[in-house]
């Protein structure tokens, strides 16, 4: 496996690579550019060709190429891998052999899932009304087709028959979450899916790891009491974990990276018909919750969120929960508003330029649960009780305090209260965290070297940028003393990277290291005798 790695970092340069996303602009022997982690209007981030090393000096991000690929895709070390192996050429080792019946479970898995989409595609293609139901819904065949649309058949086993006809295990099926195995040993597995219209849900790069499954039709026969349940997802299997998995993120996230810009829906039908509809920056949660984990998956490409929330009670309480985290990860949450009884399948069926509109005209959160929440009150009094309960935790939540001030001013207008009432109900409410999802601001802060004097920022990049071993050490104890060298790189170590990357800088693409080490340490030593001239005027002064 090292091996493996080694022989893509030979082969790619890193520079390519980021160049991909994001638009580099040489500076010396680096390349710097703005972050694509945070939102920063001045380049803080830079990237050594020489080194294989990417850094940003804004928000602390760093490392190699397969890191940068990870947090860019918003997937793990395996799969950055295998992209980069692909891309490079290289042949990854494994240790199994290639035949079917060997391949590692979790392949077993993704050609069990792959199949199954397959299948669910072709029975569509034989069932008009369920085309003609989603042409109803606004879904255009294309689209469709597109996104891989399917229908399990209203029967107990067909999928699992055909899928073991292939060569299929039951346990790799039960596994995949396609089927489930009855209480009773001596009982068949049947079909997870039965009369429903089916949606793939991907990973970042694209593959099936599950599915969801829209109500069509009752399998004939059936012995279930009551409406089944509108929508049946996967299970949590070792593909899909819906905490982290977002329905139209592998299609999405260029978009949202170009626009700056996430749309977050809660259903399929909202999904598509976004994308359908010219708004590719949608991406719609899988049978879950808001969590900690797609906050950090979608940080990573923007931290601009507009909230399409769902418009009944149920709705409003998981929007707040959800705005609520989303601020205090640091994200900019705005929510767009909906003619009542509407939800973006709704409008982007009617008019795509309707649901366009709505988003582009969306509120913030703390504006739209003020209106919310006023007209689910009975009276003031029970209005004021609301934003006191759901409103200023939100504001709590935001890391800026300028943006708390406003939203206090605007709460105290509203509430017809005073400012100091909101500030003094503010300090009751605790400060609210995401676990692993660190709040950015707009600019990047000023970077630690950046701060430096100009003699201590040159002798940290010489000292940092050559080994011990280098003249450039020596030459530095000399002038310096052994004593203020070491206290001064006790005091660079903290920006020793970006001072490497700062030396960098400061060679032209054909610049001969040593000639530009020569020209710092020339400063270096004239600084010195300044300082040493100086101090003879005052001891002959005193």
């Amino acid at each position: 496996m090292d091996d493996d790695v080694q022989k893509i970092k030979d082969r790619l340069n890193i520079a390519d690579v980021v160049g991909q996303y994001v638009q580099l602009r040489r500076a010396g022997r680096t390349f710097v550019a703005r972050c694509p982690f945070h939102k920063e209007r001045t380049p803080s981030f830079h990237v050594s060709p020489e080194r294989g090393t990417f850094k940003c000096f804004g928000c602390g991000e760093g490392g190699d190429i397969f890191t940068f690929v990870e947090k860019i895709e918003g997937v793990d070390f395996s799969a950055a891998l295998k992209m980069l192996a692909e891309r490079a050429g290289v042949k990854l080792h494994r240790n199994f052999t290639p035949r079917a019946e060997n391949k590692e479970h979790d392949e077993r898995l993704r050609d069990a899932l792959e199949a199954a989409a397959a299948f669910f595609e072709a029975k569509l293609k034989e069932r008009s009304d369920v085309g003609e139901y989603l042409r109803s819904r606004g879904v255009k065949d294309e689209t469709a087709a597109l996104w891989r649309l399917g229908y399990a058949p209203a029967q107990w086993r067909t999928l699992t028959a055909h899928l073991r006809s292939l060569g299929f295990s039951e346990q790799e099926l039960t596994d995949a979450g396609l089927a489930i195995k009855p209480e009773q040993q001596d009982k068949e597995i049947y079909d997870r899916f039965r009369g429903r219209v089916m949606f793939p849900i991907n990973d970042a790069q694209g593959r099936v790891v599950g599915f969801s499954g829209r109500f069509f039709e009752k399998v004939e026969g059936s012995r279930e009491e009551g409406e089944p349940a509108k929508y049946v997802n996967s299970p949590e299997t070792a593909l899909f974990h819906k905490s982290r998995m977002l329905y139209g993120f592998d299609r999405a996230k260029s978009a949202i990276r170009k626009a700056d810009c996430i749309l977050l829906v809660e259903g399929q039908f909202d999904l598509i018909l976004a994308h359908q509809s010219g708004l590719p920056f949608t991406v719609a949660l899988s049978g879950t919750a808001l969590t900690p984990e797609h906050l950090s998956l979608l940080s990573r490409l923007s931290k601009r969120l507009v909230l399409a929330l769902d418009a009944d009670t149920a709705g409003v309480r998981a929007g707040l929960k959800s705005t609520a985290m989303a601020l205090a990860a640091g994200f900019d949450v705005k929510v767009p508003v909906f003619p009542e009884g509407k939800d973006p399948a709704d409008l982007a069926a009617e008019n795509p330029e309707l649901l366009k509109a709505a988003v582009r005209t969306s509120q913030t959160a703390i504006e739209f649960f003020l209106e919310v929440l006023r007209r689910q009150a009975k009276n003031e009094r029970a209005w004021a009780k609301l934003v006191e309960a759901h409103v200023l935790p939100l504001v709590k939540a935001l890391p800026s305090r300028i943006e708390q001030e406003q939203c206090t001013h605007l709460i105290a207008g509203r509430l017809g209260v005073s400012e100091t009432a909101i500030r003094a109900e503010l300090a009751k409410i605790p400060t609210p965290g995401v676990p692993g999802t660190p709040g950015v601001g707009d600019a990047s802060p000023s970077s630690a070297a950046s701060e430096l004097p100009p003699l201590e920022k040159k002798v940290g990049m010489l000292l940092f940028f050559f080994p011990q071993s280098s003249p450039w050490h020596q030459k530095l104890v000399e002038t310096l003393g052994q004593e203020r060298l070491a206290e001064i790189r006790g005091q660079l170590a903290g920006c020793a990277e970006e001072l490497r990357f700062r030396f960098e800088q400061e060679l032209g693409e054909h610049t001969s290291e040593e000639v530009i080490a020569g020209d710092m340490f020339a400063d270096i030593e004239r600084v010195i005798g300044r300082e040493r001239l100086k101090r003879r005027l005052l001891d002959r002064a005193s």
